[in-house]
C-alpha cells in the first residue's frame, strides 16, 4: 500500500444518476483515496456524471465511466441488449432484468477493465461508508471486507439465493457463522478467484452454456441470486484463506439500512435547502446531516431504490 492511499480499485455499477451517487463517491475517495474508481452505466447518465464530477471532491482519484451496454463486446461479443434474450420475467415477484444485469458486471470486470488491480473492490452504489474499516490489514496483505447486513429480507429471498447458488456451482450457500450474511453490499474480488469460478460454472453447466448465459438463466427458475454469496460460497470450499471480513457486530451493527428511501430523502432535501441557502449535497453536507440528526455517527448509511434526479 502506497503512501496515495488504496491501490486497490473500485467498481460501482450504477442503475441511474441520482441525488446520493456524488456522496457514495466521495464517501469512499474520503475513506480510502483509491487510485481509480470505475463506474459502469449507461450512456446518458455517462455523459451526465462526466460533465457533473468535475465539480465533486475527488482528491487524486481518477474516475472513469464505462458503458454498459458494450462492456461485454471485447471478449464476448455480447451487448447488454444481447444477454436479456437469456432473462426471464416470470411474474411480479422477479427481479428486473438491470438486477441481474449488474451482478454480470461486478463479477466479470477483471477481464473487461484492463489494468485493473487485482485485487478490486465492487461497491454497491447506494453504500455511504461513514466509519472506515480497513479494507487491507497492513501487518499481513490481508485484504478484508465487512459484513453489513443482519438477515435476508425474508426467508423466502433467502431461500432462492440458496437454491440459486446450489443450481449453478453444486454448493450449498454459506453464512458467516454467529451472525449476518453474506450479502455485504461490497466484496473484495480476486481475479484468480474469478477465473477460477467462471471455469468452475462453465464446466458444471449441463447446457454447456457459458458463464454469463448460465447466471441469466437462472432467472428461468429461481426469483433472486447473489453474486456476493456465491463467490463467498465458492471461496470457502477453494480459497479459505481469502475470504476474509469483519464481523457483523464491528462494523455491520452499528450501520443503518434504508429499504425505503422517501423519509430520509425528503429529510436530506429539507436540510440542504435549510434557510434558503442551498447547499449542494456532498459527502461532507451528508456527513453535517448526519450529525445534526443522529446522536451517535453509523458506520454506513444504505439508502435502496432512489429514483432518478
Amino acid at each position: 500500500m502506497s503512501s496515495f492511499g488504496y491501490e486497490i480499485d473500485f467498481v460501482i455499477p450504477v442503475c441511474n444518476n441520482n441525488m446520493i451517487i456524488r456522496v457514495t463517491i466521495e464517501s469512499i475517495i474520503f475513506n480510502y483515496k483509491p487510485k481509480n474508481i470505475y463506474i459502469i452505466t449507461n450512456k446518458t447518465d455517462s455523459e451526465i456524471l462526466e460533465k457533473e464530477w468535475l465539480q465533486w471532491n475527488v482528491y487524486n482519484t481518477k474516475i472513469t465511466f464505462i458503458d454498459e451496454e458494450t462492456y461485454f463486446i471485447t471478449n464476448y461479443g455480447l451487448t447488454k441488449s444481447e444477454i436479456y434474450k437469456w432473462y426471464t420475467w416470470k411474474d411480479e415477484q422477479s427481479r428486473e432484468y438491470g438486477w441481474w444485469y449488474q451482478q454480470l458486471l461486478k463479477l466479470g470486470a477483471y477481464k473487461q477493465i484492463t489494468n485493473l488491480s487485482d485485487p478490486y473492490v465492487v461497491w454497491d452504489s447506494d453504500l455511504i461508508v461513514l466509519q472506515k474499516w480497513e479494507l487491507c490489514d497492513k501487518s499481513n496483505d490481508i485484504y478484508k471486507f465487512a459484513i453489513l447486513q443482519e438477515c435476508a429480507k425474508n426467508e423466502f429471498n433467502k431461500n432462492e439465493y440458496s437454491k440459486s447458488i446450489c443450481e449453478l456451482i453444486g454448493l450449498n450457500a454459506i453464512e458467516p457463522p454467529i451472525e449476518g450474511t453474506f450479502v455485504p453490499h461490497h466484496f473484495i474480488m480476486h481475479h484468480k478467484v474469478l477465473s477460477d469460478l467462471i471455469n468452475h460454472i462453465e464446466n458444471g453447466s449441463k447446457q454447456n452454456f457459458n458463464w454469463i448465459k448460465a447466471i441469466m438463466n437462472l432467472s428461468n427458475t429461481y426469483y433472486r441470486f447473489s453474486e456476493y454469496k456465491c463467490i463467498a460460497t465458492f471461496m470457502n470450499s477453494y480459497y479459505p484463506k481469502l475470504l476474509s471480513f469483519y464481523p457483523f457486530h464491528e462494523y455491520g451493527k452499528r450501520g443503518i439500512r434504508y429499504r425505503d428511501s422517501n423519509e430520509i430523502l425528503e429529510k436530506l432535501k429539507n436540510f440542504c435547502e435549510n434557510g434558503g441557502n442551498k447547499k449542494k449535497l456532498t459527502y461532507h453536507t451528508f456527513v453535517e446531516f448526519i450529525n445534526e440528526n443522529f446522536d451517535t455517527r453509523p458506520s454506513y448509511i444504505q439508502i435502496e431504490h432512489v429514483t432518478n434526479l
